[in-house]
């Protein structure tokens, strides 16, 4: 809990969190790039566990001396400038790296699924979609600075967007996409032999509600267990989205009122007026 005892700044803080370890979705993304999508799977435990493990002893020792009174960018408050210098270095480089794999798999998400799909936009592996691409990349990254630029409360932006979006694609979506897919999976085996191939009529035994509460209810008591888990962490995913926005707004308006203090309602380690 913050020092203002805020149940809004606890929120906010709960979202950098999200904002910090979300999309999870992501991820499939990065696998259709790969020529063996399965090495995907060996880099990111490697690389999760190293980041959790290093992260977990720096931010113990940091906020055990510094508390609340860290900076956002903890390297910022060491007291040898040789060593702030290096951490902006490698700041700078790995921020490079992740803004270009982001925007590279961003760019062809918004390509295919939006200007293919909607304006009949031309292939990437044609001269004509080349073109395009190379017309589009300098307009996401003109658009990505005006944003990032004209926001007045960071934290309070990532809140926001951790509620709205990052929220959805790690926490809400995927139980409930694999809730649905075990409830028609099960169904399926139920109803085996309900389709006609030579009229290619479907014959359900169930249908409305009854077909997903017998859907929910089928494959046993394992499978059972796990939609009743997957149901209530969509829940608490969503409920988490719904005060996530709700605090997000405030902290906002706080901010606005107050400019001496952050989203989370903790006075700016910036603020030197006193």
């Amino acid at each position: 809990m913050p020092p203002s005892g805020s149940f809004i700044a606890a929120i906010n803080g709960l979202l950098s969190g999200v904002f910090a370890y979300g999309g999870a979705q992501l991820f499939v993304e990065f696998m259709a790039e790969m020529r063996r999508p399965r090495d995907f799977l060996k880099a990111m435990w490697g690389a999760q566990f190293f980041i959790w493990s290093v992260y977990l002893i720096y931010g113990c020792y940091t906020y055990y001396w510094q508390g609340q009174y860290s900076y956002s960018v903890s390297y910022q408050g060491v007291s040898s400038y040789g060593l702030q210098t290096a951490g902006n270095m490698i700041g700078i480089i790995s921020g490079l790296i992740a803004a270009g794999l982001y925007s590279n798999i961003g760019i062809k998400v918004l390509y295919n699924n939006v200007f293919m799909d909607l304006f009949n936009a031309p292939p990437l592996n044609t001269k004509a979609g080349k073109v395009l691409w190379v017309i589009i990349v300098p307009i996401w990254w003109i658009i990505g600075y005006i944003i990032a630029a004209g926001i007045p409360d960071y934290f309070g932006f990532v809140s926001v967007v951790s509620a709205a979006t990052v929220m959805q694609l790690t926490y809400s979506f995927p139980p409930m996409l694999a809730l649905a897919y075990d409830m028609r999976l099960n169904l399926m085996k139920d109803t085996a032999g309900g389709f006609d191939p030579i009229t290619g009529e479907v014959t359900r035994k169930y249908s409305g509600v009854s077909y997903w509460i017998h859907g929910f209810l089928s494959g046993g008591v394992k499978q059972v267990a796990l939609n009743v888990f997957n149901f209530l962490y969509a829940i608490g995913a969503w409920s988490v989205t719904g005060l996530g926005m709700y605090a997000a707004v405030m902290g906002m308006i706080e901010a606005f009122k107050n400019p001496q203090l952050n989203s989370f309602g903790c006075r700016s380690p910036l603020d030197l007026s006193g």
